[in-house]
């Protein structure tokens, strides 16, 4: 998934779908109609959605509504976004993310969070829950997770392994490319961990079905 950091920052344009500024979020071991659904999805739209290259011709998109790729890698279900990831709204208007994640799930969000700071967020199969800008080690936050898997370790180390924290991170010729060589690195060293991968040319392309996600009220 290193394509995703890669172009995180750069504003590139592609004609019918995504490129940059994506917001992945991921849950291990749902369906994806599922998710689509929970994230305020019409299920029957969700059940037979069109491409994201059709959208515009298919479906009425009002403002403030997301229109968001979605599918499956492996045991995990996910959604790509631009800008900002639905799911991040959700959890900061309620403070909870019940409405998502199910005791026993594993989950990923990195998000862009155009107009603030990228985030990324992690939930264990415990339901404890990591957070941290880009570069930030999981286990050096403000308030580190409890870790009673292991899990926030395990992930910690292979990012560390992979320079996407900044204590590892072993720098770029042009000082400006940092930002966006640490959103290579741990997209990289998440979907290597988590075995999780999304499939770039489909994205670019607006080949994966598509849903309206309206934003919470």
């Amino acid at each position: 998934m290193a394509w995703i950091g890669e172009h995180w920052y750069s504003g590139a344009i592609v004609k019918d779908g995504m490129l940059s500024d994506i917001c992945l979020t991921a849950v291990r071991g749902v369906d994806p109609v599922d998710l689509v659904v929970r994230l305020g999805a019409d299920r029957r739209m969700a059940e037979q959605p069109p491409l994201f290259k059709d959208v515009d011709r298919q479906l009425r998109v009002d403002p403030g509504v997301s229109v968001a790729m979605f599918g499956r890698s492996g045991e995990w279900a996910y959604v790509v976004e631009i800008e900002r990831s639905t799911w991040n709204l959700i959890f900061l208007d309620r403070l909870s993310q019940e409405t998502l994640v199910d005791q026993g799930h594993e989950f990923i969000c990195l998000d862009r969070f155009l107009h603030e700071h990228p985030w990324m967020y992690f939930t264990d199969a415990a339901g404890e829950l990591a957070s941290g800008e880009p570069g930030d080690s999981l286990l050096e936050a403000p308030f580190p997770p409890g870790d009673r898997l292991g899990t926030f370790a395990a992930l910690d180390a292979a990012m560390r392994e992979a320079g996407a924290v900044r204590e590892t991170f072993p720098g770029c010729e042009d000082p400006e490319d940092e930002d966006e060589e640490l959103a290579k690195r741990l997209f990289g060293a998440v979907g290597e961990y988590f075995g999780l991968s999304v499939p770039r040319r489909e994205i670019e392309l607006g080949l994966l079905p598509a849903v309206r996600l309206p934003s919470p009220v």
